[in-house]
């Protein structure tokens, strides 16, 4: 599973991961259309622990 960042960075990570598992590990995700990437369908970020 790779990851690519605003910035073009990227990040590999094991392919068995899930989207809560990637929240745990402080990973923020959002889901959009490849044709309008603007159109954010699902987002998620890690809850600060307090």
């Amino acid at each position: 599973m790779r990851f690519t960042n605003e910035n073009g960075d990227t990040m590999t990570l094991a392919d068995n991961l899930t989207l809560h598992e990637l929240l745990d590990m402080g990973v923020s995700i959002s889901v959009c259309e490849e044709t309008d990437p603007d159109q954010q369908i699902w987002l998620a970020e890690p809850e600060d622990e307090q």
